[in-house]
């Protein structure tokens, strides 16, 4: 994917989710990515996946169609989540 791009959206999402939320980009490639969300009530809000979901829809309204595959708890206030990259 290309990085500026990605930097473009990710500063979006945090834009508009921190200190909720925040996403950190841990590797990019052209068919996937994987993505660090962290932030304010990661392990409390029984609702913080739905940020992964928001992520994939912000890259879906600029053509980029993002699916996720894995979602591992890294600790308590942090996820690592893995997308694929639709062409």
């Amino acid at each position: 994917m290309n990085s500026n791009i990605l930097k473009k959206l990710i500063r979006k999402f945090n834009s508009l989710r921190y200190p909720e939320c925040k996403a950190k980009t841990i590797k990019n490639c052209e068919d996937e990515l994987i993505v660090e969300f962290s932030g304010s009530v990661a392990s409390y809000s029984c609702c913080f996946d739905e940020h992964f979901n928001d992520l994939s829809f912000l890259f879906e309204d600029n053509n980029i169609k993002l699916n996720i595959e894995e979602i591992k708890r890294k600790k308590d206030d942090k996820f690592i989540v893995k997308y694929k990259i639709k062409k």
